[in-house]
């Protein structure tokens, strides 16, 4: 019976793909010559194509692909906005590419942390904010800003990333994030990004992973912080655990752990690719890495990037997700169980005797995934 369920399996990705094959090229071609595809260069235009297929065609010989396939989609078919774009620069520094929705506080903390840290481009998509968001990333002239007015999915947004990095071109260093994260590095204080992509150059690197570490802080679950950085300090070191994972057909690890799986047993992928240099042919299709796969296993953990969750706003939102089922993880899961946790302990924090204060980056060197980068030896 097993047999014959992955034969059955087998023969109809097999003639999905077939059909996607056809079907696709047409889809894209259309939208090139009169549609959201029309701005690309012959050339670029048809490497993103081709990629999508290829990345479709691995998922589907994995026997995994619907979600991927809203990824090839978004890609093609979303109407997304160019309100304001400066023009093409020759700046080694990255891009930073992020979508956000109604997250004025900290997207402000976002870009004043990567203004600190060198950044002198973001290019970023509005999911139809309505707090105010909007229009502080107007008035901001170091900002390239898109918009979309479509429901967000997980995947969809990846479509969206892809979009925005497809106006830049391949053959360039981007930072892909959320605006609740931070990109760090231990000794950033002395190195600015360039000297990180210096780095990844000399010695032939184009991505460099992270370890995405949950900051709270010492009071209860969704209190106003007038300041995330200085009330949200405090990290977990010692409670990351490795486990296998698959992208497409290529294994790799991943790690899990902090507060949300010390109290909720939750097994979020703390695994991330934020700093991607876009050969021809790259595409981020997931959150937390991009393709082609076989370059997830070669890189080393470089980045702590500092994850902001669980501030005043988050609630109502994450109630939102859990009722309706949306969100990372199937049907919902994740936040399901971030009310599970509310509600048995009346919002307890996550702060316990084994947290560790984050000061500078040189904090990030409690946590042994994350090395220091060898600036030295660059």
């Amino acid at each position: 019976m097993e047999k014959l369920r992955i034969l059955l399996r087998r023969v109809f990705f097999s003639t999905y793909y077939i059909i996607s094959s056809i079907y696709f090229p047409i889809v894209y071609n259309m939208a090139f010559k009169k549609g959201n595809l029309s701005y690309l260069s012959a050339e670029d235009f048809d490497i993103w194509k081709k990629s999508m297929l290829k990345m479709l065609k691995e998922y589907c010989q994995a026997g995994r692909s619907f979600r991927t396939l809203q990824v090839v989609n978004t890609f093609v078919k979303s109407k997304i906005y160019v309100i304001k774009k400066r023009k093409p620069d020759t700046n080694n520094t990255p891009i930073v590419v992020l979508c956000v929705r109604n997250d004025l506080k900290r997207i402000q903390m976002l870009v004043k942390h990567y203004r600190k840290l060198g950044v002198k481009r973001f290019s970023i998509l509005d999911n139809a904010s309505n707090d105010g968001t909007y229009e502080w990333l107007l008035k901001q002239p170091d900002i390239d800003l898109y918009r979309s007015f479509e429901k967000y999915k997980t995947k969809v947004k990846e479509g969206w990333i892809n979009r925005i990095v497809s106006h830049y071109g391949f053959n360039r260093w981007y930072i892909l994030t959320d605006s609740d994260e931070l990109l760090t590095y231990i000794g950033m204080e002395e190195h600015p990004l360039n000297e990180v992509i210096l780095y990844a150059q000399k010695n032939g690197i184009k991505r460099i992973k992270g370890l995405m570490v949950d900051m709270y802080s010492c009071k209860r679950l969704f209190e106003n912080a007038d300041d995330l950085q200085k009330e949200f300090r405090w990290m977990d070191t010692d409670t990351y655990i490795e486990k296998e994972a698959i992208a497409g057909k290529q294994k790799y690890i991943r790690f899990v752990g902090g507060p949300r799986y010390r109290l909720m047993d939750a097994s979020v992928t703390l695994s991330k690719t934020p700093l991607v240099y876009f050969d021809k042919g790259t595409i981020s299709d997931d959150a937390h890495y991009q393709f082609p796969h076989e370059l997830l296993p070669i890189s080393p953990f470089h980045f702590g990037i500092l994850h902001y969750k669980f501030i005043e706003h988050d609630f109502e939102e994450y109630k939102r997700r859990a009722q309706a089922g949306s969100g990372f993880w199937s049907g919902g899961r994740a936040y399901k169980q971030i009310m599970k946790y509310v509600e048995s302990t009346d919002g307890n924090g996550f702060y316990y005797d084994g947290s560790v204060e984050y000061k500078n980056s040189y904090s990030l060197e409690n946590i042994s995934i994350i090395e220091k980068i060898p600036f030295s030896e660059g």
